[in-house]
């Protein structure tokens, strides 16, 4: 690393870009759609019956019967909603309380939040493109 150039975070505005890399990409929210998406592959996608079979042939029992509805409506109907709460009562950034964060940093923090969260849909699509034969049997799943 060369020593004239050091990453931004160690410069004089580090804090200013390690607040707001935090609240943006470490935030809640990102997780929140990302656990939305998780329990809607595994719930519909993959199958809640199918990941119910493979649980018990892991641990050796079945899971109480909940849990399986709990992959289908439950988690994602909560996290979904928690999301949207959270965006409904958003408030921009402050640096110590004071500062408010231009526009410009505003773009910058959804832009590296959304990018988070969108390489996970945006890998899967290009693997699924890279298989061969029909999305049906690509995906092998009842939707197509």
């Amino acid at each position: 690393m060369c020593v004239n150039n050091p990453p931004s975070f160690f410069l004089q505005g580090g804090l200013y870009f390690l607040q707001l890399f935090d609240h943006y990409v470490c935030s809640g929210s990102n997780l929140l759609l990302l656990s939305v998406f998780q329990s809607i592959a595994i719930g519909w996608i993959y199958g809640a019956d199918r990941f119910y079979d493979n649980i018990e042939d892991m641990v050796g029992y079945r899971p109480w019967p909940i849990m399986k509805y709990c992959w289908l409506y439950i988690t994602p109907t909560i996290c979904l909603s928690t999301f949207i709460f959270s965006l409904v009562k958003y408030k921009p950034l402050k640096f110590n309380k004071t500062y408010t964060y231009p526009s410009w940093a505003y773009a910058l923090g959804w832009s590296l939040g959304l990018l988070c969260v969108l390489l996970v849909p945006l890998w899967m699509f290009f693997k699924v493109i890279q298989m061969k034969g029909t999305i049906g049997q690509k995906t092998n799943c009842n939707f197509f």
